[in-house]
């Protein structure tokens, strides 16, 4: 039995006939997208446009509490960033895990995202039957893999791959100040050794998030690795990468040259190769601070 999460009945009906409206004239991408959730072929059932609290999400399998957007061009400006941020929090607060899928990635990569929907909802399942039949992550280490302390795996609960099929990456980054003295590093979940480590350099963190999951990805690929999957907590840092675009204003010169070299490399690099990789969004609130954290909050 599914819990019906509605606003209060005066925000509900407004909220109602935006649904309503939202509907009767979706977006070609939404169409496309609703073609293949609504018919028998994906297994799982869903709803367009559903209404929770005040929000209403695009797409919706409720028995996994999954919810998929769509993001048009508006997405991508800077104040609705900032919007999808806290409507995206506010929602996996509520324990729904959210994936974003830009208009460009429904027209021209549809394959990928339907893999992505399917992965995910395997890897909300998977964590559901760890906490029903109380799996505990593996926390098992291995020596380091460069010359700085490997990192210990953290007890964090049951995230949705611990005792699950698949291995995952988890990366992330860390600057003192902003912008100041960046660096990033990518930790394996099973062994919770160091898988690289970059930096420090002048940057930012969002800069530095956006580099790390190029950085597994590349690497990942370079391996032949086709069965992990990446964490990251940063939700900006996950749309530049399926933009395929570092969104940033930082500034440019002598002393930032070389990173604007490397993000440029990482940008040509997104938009010359297939990602298949799913990245996910780290749930911090539900399993603590992703295993990659440098531990300085």
């Amino acid at each position: 039995m599914y819990i019906y999460e509605t606003a209060d009945e005066i925000e509900y009906e407004l909220l109602k006939a935006n649904a309503i409206k939202n509907r009767q004239y979706a977006t070609q991408a939404e169409n496309l997208l609703w073609l293949y959730l609504k018919g028998k072929q994906s297994g799982y059932k869903f709803r367009r446009q559903h209404i929770i609290k005040q929000y209403i999400a695009d797409f919706i399998n409720l028995k996994y509490k999954l919810i998929v957007e769509i993001d048009g061009k508006y997405h991508f400006n800077d104040e609705q960033i900032i919007k999808d941020e806290e409507r995206t929090r506010d929602l996996e607060q509520w324990g729904y895990t959210v994936i974003r899928f830009t208009n460009e990635e429904i027209f021209n990569h549809r394959e990928e995202v339907i893999k992505k929907i399917k992965e995910t909802i395997m890897a909300i399942d998977s964590h559901n039957t760890n906490q029903a039949i109380g799996a505990q992550p593996n926390t098992q280490t291995t020596s380091q893999t460069n010359t700085q302390s490997a990192i210990q795996p953290q007890q964090i609960g049951a995230s949705p791959l611990s005792g699950g099929p698949r291995g995952a990456w988890a990366v992330d980054a860390a600057c003192s100040g902003n912008p100041g003295p960046m660096e990033y590093q990518c930790v394996d979940l099973q062994t919770g050794a160091r898988v690289f480590h970059f930096g420090p350099v002048m940057g930012t963190n969002n800069i530095g998030e956006f580099l790390a999951i190029v950085h597994a990805l590349a690497l990942m690929e370079k391996q032949g690795i086709k069965d992990k999957v990446i964490y990251s907590d940063s939700y900006n840092a996950i749309l530049w990468v399926n933009k395929k675009r570092c969104k940033t204003t930082f500034v440019r010169n002598a002393e930032t040259e070389e990173l604007h070299q490397i993000i440029a490399r990482a940008e040509h690099w997104l938009q010359t190769h297939k990602v298949t990789t799913p990245i996910i969004k780290w749930e911090t609130k539900q399993w603590g601070e992703i295993p990659a954290d440098f531990g300085r909050k």
